[in-house]
């Protein structure tokens, strides 16, 4: 699904933006630490300070009313030539704790940050996209 070059960078790349509506189509965007896992993207719901348990926030709630999905990689410059991202479209699903998948995803995104070694996302949701169509600009 990802060309190289689309993988190659988002393997390195550090946040992306992650574009949900709920069933009424209502919109919702939040930067995601995520990682590439098993050709798909995964991201925690980690422990930052949240109001609401991690199967409530605003983005599970969307998921579970509408799994379609975008997450959109970038890097800005002011030189435009130099302007970079990679668009994915596709289906969100939450894994819980125990899942097939679920370990897994975890280590995958602790190979890719070190901040998540202390903190206990294995006892947390992970959302998972599915790419349906990938776009990428100016990774030649």
């Amino acid at each position: 699904m990802f060309s190289t070059a689309e993988r190659a960078y988002l393997e390195t790349a550090r946040v992306g933006r992650l574009a949900t509506a709920d069933e009424r189509g209502r919109p919702n965007v939040v930067p995601v630490c995520f990682a590439l896992h098993d050709g798909t993207l995964v991201s925690a719901i980690d422990e930052k300070p949240k109001n609401e348990e991690p199967s409530e926030l605003r983005r599970a709630r969307d998921v579970r009313e509408n799994p379609y999905v975008a997450v959109v990689v970038d890097e800005y410059s002011g030189d435009w030539s130099a302007l970079r991202w990679v668009q994915v479209r596709g289906r969100a699903a939450l894994v819980d704790p125990g899942d097939d998948d679920h370990g897994s995803g975890v280590d995958a995104l602790r190979e890719k940050y070190d901040q998540y070694r202390t903190h206990a996302i294995e006892d947390r949701p992970l959302l998972r996209v599915r790419p349906g169509h990938v776009l990428s600009w100016g990774l030649d």
